[in-house]
């Protein structure tokens, strides 16, 4: 952040972006940052780090459809059949037994790291789902990729959900919690969770 307040930087490995107000101080920041390092000034944001923003008289969308398009061709699901709920409420999952076909570990893992990702920029409603089977990473079975998919599918029939963040909305700091008790079937522990 600007000492002054009115600016503020962004970095991601080699990406840089600056928030605040046209004026002389970004103009002077960019050229000071020009003069020590090759940039190419992309002008208004669109898109950061796979999340497209788009900036309306109303506020700011912030959304990751095509991230999930990606997701969903790089597993040959593109064309999958979508449903209403990301996990199944009536199939609790558990560690993989001796008599459960096991999966390819990375196959599993990759799904489940590009989900996490859509938790952390666009998608909290995948939160709980993706913290549960996440669990199951180090050896996943037939079961668990299964599962996995099953939330493919249901961002197939929801991936143009976005975030949407009006402008002069009172900022207002909000918290929701819940729990399950001793609903784990491989450990009889309670999973709890609270979100900002």
């Amino acid at each position: 952040m600007h000492e002054s307040g009115d600016l503020f930087f962004a970095l991601y490995v080699d990406d840089i972006t600056l928030f605040g107000a046209t004026g002389e101080l970004k103009e002077q920041t960019i050229n000071v940052l020009k003069t020590e390092f090759k940039v190419n000034d992309m002008g208004e944001l669109n898109w950061l780090l796979g999340i497209q923003i788009t900036f309306t008289d109303d506020g700011i969308t912030l959304s990751q459809t095509t991230f999930i398009d990606k997701i969903l061709n790089r597993v040959s699901m593109q064309d999958c059949k979508p449903v209403s709920t990301p996990i199944d409420s009536n199939h609790q999952l558990k560690a993989i037994e001796d008599d459960d076909q096991r999966t390819d570990a990375t196959a599993s893992q990759q799904i489940i790291g590009s989900l996490m990702y859509l938790v952390t920029g666009t998608r909290p409603d995948l939160v709980y789902t993706i913290t549960h089977l996440s669990q199951f990473n180090s050896s996943p079975s037939t079961k668990h990729l299964t599962a996995a998919k099953r939330v493919l599918r249901y961002l197939q029939g929801t991936k143009d959900r976005h975030l949407f963040h009006p402008w002069n909305n009172q900022l207002k700091m909000t918290a929701y919690t819940d729990a399950s008790y001793g609903n784990s079937l491989d450990t009889r522990r309670s999973f709890s969770a609270y979100i900002f």
